[in-house]
Parts: C-alpha cells; structure tokens; sequence
C-alpha cells in the first residue's frame, strides 16, 4: 500500500524524518554529556567530592587535613585521591617557553582510574612525600607535539615552573583526566595547605562494589560533623558533598539545557506523529471499502489493526532511516561549533550502541503512537456503518474529523511552547550581541601570562616584573597603549566584601559584594575612555598611603546616590578564605569615576559596580595583557610575545585573541543553543502548518456535499470562506490558549540562558501569538479559496 500512494509515503518519512532525525541528534548530545560518563572501567563508581558551608550555602574545595581524616575513616570508598589545578609554565632549552594546563594529583590518582603510563612509570607513594625529587608525567598531545614523539624524554629533566623536573612517564593517548590536564605532579602539600581552613583540594574516589551514592553520602555527613566537633573553629557548619564525576562537570545549567533540547525535540516528534496520523486518517477514506471488505471476508478487527500498525511501524523505520542520515550531519555540525569551548575531554559526540538503541526504540513507538488511533478508527466493527460511510466518501465521519481536529489543536499547542522558547533565545542572542560593554573593541587585543610561585613568589618580585614589563610593550611598533588588568572587558572578574568608611553596615555578616579589578594606570587609556569625574589612576596609587581607587559610574550611583564621591573612603576585606582572610587591608581614597564598562553578569539588566585598584596594592600571579593597537590588532602578537619574554625568557603567554574573538567565545551558548532551539521550532511550525493546511483540505473534502447545497441554496463565496476558515481559527484559539500556558510553565528552564529578558516576556510571547496566527489563516485560506471554487452540481453528484 505504500508503494501505491508514493506521495502520501514521501510527505510521511519526510515529517517523521525530520522528528526522529532532531531526536536522535540531541540525544547523541545528551548521552555524551550526561549518560556515557568517563572512559574508564566502571564510571558510575567513580565520584567527585567536596565541602559545603552550610551556614552560608556555598561550595567549598577540601582542606588537605580533611582529606587526611576522610580517606582514613570513610569505609565506602576504595581510595580516595586530591588535585589542583596549576597553571604549568615549560620551559627547556630548545624550545620556546609554552603553558599547559597542569594537574598536581595524589600518588594514587591514576591506580583509582586504572590508567597507567604507556612509557615510564606513574606515581610511587614516594613521589607526593615532602622533600620528594620533583617529577612529572606528560600527556601524549604534549609529548607529541612539543617534544616530537620523542622516546628519549623519558628520565631527562625539564623545568616546570621554574623547577627542574623529571619526566618519568608517558599517558596514553587521550587521558586527560581529570579535565583537559596535559601533565600531571605530584601533590606535595606545603605549610599553607596543612591549615584545616585552607580549602582548595578538589577530590575524587572509586566506591566500594555495590555501595551506592546516598550511602557515602550518609557516612560522610557522619564523619563532617565529627570533625565540626572536634576541630569547631575551623569546621563549623563545614558538611561534605558526593556528586558523580559526570555531574560534577555536566550538572547544573547544562543539565537543565540539553533535557530543555530533548524536551524541544520530543514535541517536534509529536508534531511530527500528529501530521502523519492525520495524513493516515484522510487516507482512510480511500482504504475504507478495502477494509470494509476484509471485514466482511471474516478479518478480526485484531488482524486489521495489526496490518495497519505494520504499515505505520514500516513508515516510522524509514523516517528513522532518514532521520539517521540527518542525524550525523547535525551531530558533525554541533561537534564543530563546540570544539574550542573548553568542554571536558571525555565528552565526544559520536553515535554508539546507546544512540542506536534509543533510534530503533523511537521508531517502534513512534510507529505505533502516529498508527493506532488511525487503525483503531478504520478498523470499526459495525460493517454496515463502513459501507454506509465509505459509499458517502466520508469515512470516519464526525468522529474523524474530530479526531484530527484534535491532533491540529495539539500540534498548534506544542508549536506555540516550542516557538517561545526560540523567541526567548533569539531575543537574548539579539541583545548580547546588541549590548554596548561601553567600550570599542575593535582594535584590542588580549593575552595572559602567568607568574611561577617558585620564581616570584613575593608582591615586590611581581610588582617589579609588570614594572619591566609595561615600557616594553609601550614601545612596541603599531601599539597605541598597552596595560595589564585581572581580565579584560565582560570577561568576569572577582569580587570582595566592601566597607565605607562613616557609615555602619546593616549586616556586618553580609558586606556589599563589590567586583574587585587589578589594573596598570595605563588601563583606561587602553579602553579609550575618559573619566566622568576626577582623575584615572596613577603610579602611585598603590603605594603605601597613598591607596587610590577608581570606581564606575555604576559604583557610585549605587551606593553614594546624589554625593560626589570623590575623597569617599572604601576598604575592600581580603578575597579568599584561610588565614589570609583576616588580614586587615587599607582605606582606600576614590580618587575618579570612570565610564560603566561591562565587567561579568552580562545576562543582567544592571551593569556590575565595580572598583579598580593599582595592580601594585595586591601584584597577582595571574593577569592579562591588553593591547589597543593603530592597526589590525592580530598582527602584534608576536612582538607582545617578544617583550615579554625579553622581560623574562622563560614567560610564555597564552590565550591569544582579540577582544571581538573573546567575545564571540562567550557567547558561543547563546549563538549554538539560540540556534538549535531556532531550527527546532521552524520545524515545528513547517510541520503545524502542513497539518492544519491538510486538515482543512481534508475537512473540504469531506463536506464537499454540504458546500454544493449551500451553493446551490445561494450561498456567497465570502461565506463559504469563512465557513471552511471559520473551523482553522477555532482550533487556533483553543491551540494558542493551551499553548501559551504551556510557554509559561515551560520557559522558566531556559532562565539560566536568557539575557535581560524574562521567560514570561510579554513582547515575545505577543510575537510569537502573531506570527503563528498569520501562518494559520494563511494555511486555511488555501483550502478555504478552492472550496469557493467548487461547481455546485459536480459536488452534488460525488458519492
């Protein structure tokens, strides 16, 4: 029967081509980040702890001390292992200075993963022991590219941070673990981390066969408020946190946003089923007589069903046929727009043995979902009803009309929830890209570097490099102004607890949080912009009393609201927890009012305040370098790379881009998932306007009778219009009203991607209402004009 009605097979795979080809997309996303788990041997085993601060309800790292006590007490877990991340300065002869990504791991890291060296050995017990030679294990890209493949660098030394380093192993390739690491060192804890208060260990461990989560969980509770007991000072409302590795990297936003996808994809689906079933239904008044036929030669009414949910299942695996081949154009496009986004290196988007499941799964029940109200229809056991319908050309009669009156509506709904979302995100995607930071990006460019703590380990020594470093990158050719800041522009930054002098906080616990900026005094030169009010920073602002601080305009509405604001007195506490928190810092003078330059939050309506400080207060390890160039701004890198290493020959940099290229990074969330939920929603409403387009046609069709005797009684063209567009605005209604309902109670998971806009946003919701009405009349006129057309007596005359 398939092969008869070639067309009706066409517009069938392709609409269930197109529903089960976004569906096995996104769940071949949603199985990598969130099913599949690490690529090692029992994943689901392998989970990342840390501490929370129950009082104040943020996340904590682990003090090593805790670590010590957990590992020793805590029966549910195999091992236990620590890390940190580091940044990992190389340098060696014959070969320019380069910066990975560095781990420094527990000795026993690798044994819980079960990973071991493919050349060399890993780490001993020995290794992370204080005075321990230092050591390290390269990661197969490193050894590849910077070293050649070279078998020999095993045993020879290098220097790491300054520190010379032997290389005792190679890492398969591809490890990483435990997030996008190029090599790994020995964790040797030092005095600053053996404070119980210092809490900046990350952790992991393998659990006991056949203990589950919640049961660590519970005994690490236990044994949290033990230590709170014990050690009350520093371990007060400190409570531990288990969470799988997965959950600990993909949880979160990302969670929320690919099951929003699969949500999304999963309405295109039934959309998709809603058209073929009603296409499946108008059929029927072709295939009546040959049902009714077989009724009469003695089918069951079992049997017919099961032919025609056969027929449908048959169409369901050849719209997953195409589908698949949609599929893996999708997932290579996705795996394209996401590949320099800093995702965690287990992740990789490729079609396994789940995805196929879950593809042939889909296509049995997408089969039997679009099939079984049509064959429950047709398949009706009152023979003389059939012959009695099927001899009017109106099979299914009222009740078929109903039925696809029904899905259209249900169609219309679903689209709407669908068309929101996308409206959400394409006005967020509009004013990201819309938004004013306040500063001309056109011609900068950004870089960092990052200082060793064994080579500058003090302010002065740091303070003195960015001193050497500054006149060389002015006297750079093509530079316009250079300067060194904490991060550029929109690119987040801290935030400290803020006092102000002559006035009493309200909560001494709850301190106004302000975002804290390092910069050189050339900074705002950089940016090309000029002070409101006052003066910019200068090279005395950071010395010893003589403590300046430029704020934003933003600053200084919010919290000296019709005051000038220059000579006001600010202290800033110490960011960071430990012993270093206490340590009382200095008043600082607003000496200027710089212009509001977007500095993170960038999905709020209000810019952040923000103080800028004279990097010489507080030098930091950690900082980037800012370049307004004359001309195209690229072209400077390797003169930038140039001064900084004639300030020291073993700093690299890293992180090169221009500003227009860090922000197109940024936003790569709102440009890839704005998009997917764009491209979904045109499906959707392609697919809604085909169904009630063919509904209403159907509908025609059926009361073909009807209209000729209304002709023939004199009814007016306009009248028979409006008639036949009469019924498509009724299920209009009825589908914009669920539909818009549905949008409110739906939209509010996309809240973490929207910018500046609500998810009950009137103004999208009033749009999408308006655009999806204008394409429904539009797909009801069309029947509604053919109908008008209609010679009265040749519709009389149609059995």
């Amino acid at each position: 029967m398939l092969i008869k009605d070639p067309w009706f097979t066409l517009v069938a795979v392709l609409a269930l081509g197109l529903g089960i080809g976004v569906n096995s997309t996104v769940f071949t996303f949603v199985n990598a980040v969130l099913l599949r788990g690490l690529p090692f041997a029992n994943p689901d085993q392998i989970v990342h702890l840390n501490s929370r601060n129950t009082a104040e309800g943020n996340g904590l790292g682990v003090s090593y001390p805790d670590y010590q006590d957990w590992r020793a007490q805590a029966k549910s877990f195999a091992s236990l292992a620590g890390y940190q991340v580091t940044a990992a300065n190389i340098s060696d002869s014959g070969h320019p200075p380069e910066r990975a990504n560095g781990m420094k791991v527990t000795a026993n890291a690798f044994t819980i993963v079960g990973e071991r060296p493919i050349r060399g050995r890993g780490f001993q017990d020995s290794d992370d022991r204080k005075g321990a030679e230092p050591v390290v294990l390269l990661g197969y890209g490193l050894w590849k590219t910077r070293y050649g493949s070279d078998p020999n660098i095993v045993g020879r030394a290098i220097r790491i941070n300054d520190v010379s380093t032997t290389v005792i192993g190679i890492m398969a390739e591809g490890m990483k673990f435990p997030n996008n690491a190029d090599l790994w060192l020995p964790l040797v804890p030092d005095a600053q981390m053996e404070r119980r208060d210092t809490r900046n260990l990350n952790l992991f461990g393998r659990l006991q066969t056949g203990v589950k989560l919640k049961t660590a969980q519970t005994e690490l509770a236990g044994i949290s408020r033990a230590l709170e007991q014990q050690y009350p000072d520093t371990n007060k409302a400190i409570a531990a946190e288990v969470m799988t590795f997965n959950d600990r990297f993909n949880g979160g936003p990302i969670r929320i946003v690919f099951l929003a996808l699969m949500g999304a994809v999963g309405f295109v689906l039934l959309i998709a089923c809603a058209n073929v079933a009603n296409l499946l239904l108008s059929r029927s008044a072709r295939r009546s007589r040959e049902i009714a036929v077989r009724i009469a030669l003695g089918a069951s009414r079992a049997r017919v069903i099961r032919q025609l949910l056969v027929e449908s299942t048959l169409l369901a695996f050849l719209g997953g046929a195409l589908g698949l081949l949609l599929s893996q154009v999708g997932v290579r496009l996705f795996d394209m727009a996401v590949a320099d986004v800093g995702k965690p290196y287990w992740i990789k988007f490729t079609m396994d043995t789940t995805v196929f499941a879950f593809l042939v799964a889909v296509c049995f029940a997408t089969g039997i979902l679009f099939g079984i109200v049509p064959a429950l229809q047709v398949s009706k056991t009152n023979l003389n009803d059939i012959l009695k319908e099927s001899g009017r050309g109106n099979a299914g009669g009222r009740r078929a009309r109903w039925l696809a009156s029904s899905m259209v509506i249900a169609e219309l709904a679903l689209t709407i929830v669908l068309l929101a979302g996308a409206g959400l995100m394409i006005r967020s995607f509009m004013k990201l890209y819309s938004m004013d930071i306040g500063v001309d990006t056109s011609h900068m460019l950004t870089m960092r570097l990052s200082l060793p703590e064994k080579k500058y380990p003090t302010p002065e020594q740091r303070r003195l490099f960015y001193d050497a470093l500054l006149p060389r990158l002015s006297a750079v050719p093509g530079i316009a102004a250079a300067s060194i800041t904490s991060a550029p522009p929109a690119a987040g930054a801290g935030s400290r607890q803020m006092e102000i002098a002559g006035r009493a906080p309200a909560d001494a616990k709850k301190l106004p949080d302000v975002t804290t900026m390092f910069v050189s005094d050339t900074y705002f030169d950089t940016l090309g912009v000029t002070m409101r009010q006052g003066r910019a920073l200068r090279e005395t602002d950071g010395d010893p009393g003589s403590e300046g601080v430029v704020v934003n305009a933003r600053f200084a509405s919010q919290y000296f609201p019709g005051e000038d604001v220059i000579g006001k007195r600010i202290r800033l506490k110490p960011g960071g927890r430990g012993p270093d928190a206490q340590e009382q810092k200095p008043w600082l003078t607003i000496v200027g009012v710089a212009p509001t330059v977007r500095q993170r939050n960038v999905q709020d309506v209000d810019p952040d305040a923000v103080a800028y400080l004279s990097y010489r207060l507080e030098p930091p390890n950690g900082t980037a370098i800012l370049i307004r160039s004359q001309g195209e701004p690229g072209s400077l890198t390797s003169a930038v790379r140039e001064a900084v290493q004639a300030t020291d020959p073993d700093q690299p940099v890293f992180g090169v881009q221009t500003m227009d290229q860090l922000f197109a990074q940024t936003r790569w969330p709102y440009r890839v998932f704005g998009s997917m939920f764009t491209i979904f929603a045109i499906i959707a409403l392609v697919l809604a306007s085909v169904g009630i387009y063919a509904v209403t046609a159907y509908s025609v069709t059926q009361r073909t009778q009807e209209i000729g005797v209304r002709m023939a009684l004199g009814a007016q063209a306009s009248q028979v219009s409006w008639l036949i567009l009469r019924q498509g605005l009724v299920q209009l209604a009825i589908g914009l009203t669920i539909g818009t309902a549905g949008a409110l109670a739906a939209t509010p998971v996309l809240r973490a991607l929207l910018v500046q806009i609500k998810p009950s946003d009137p103004v999208t919701l009033a749009g999408i209402g308006l655009v999806f009405t204008t394409v429904t009349i539009c797909a009801c006129l069309i029947p509604a004009r053919r109908a008008t057309r209609l010679d009265p007596l040749k519709a009389l005359r149609i059995d």
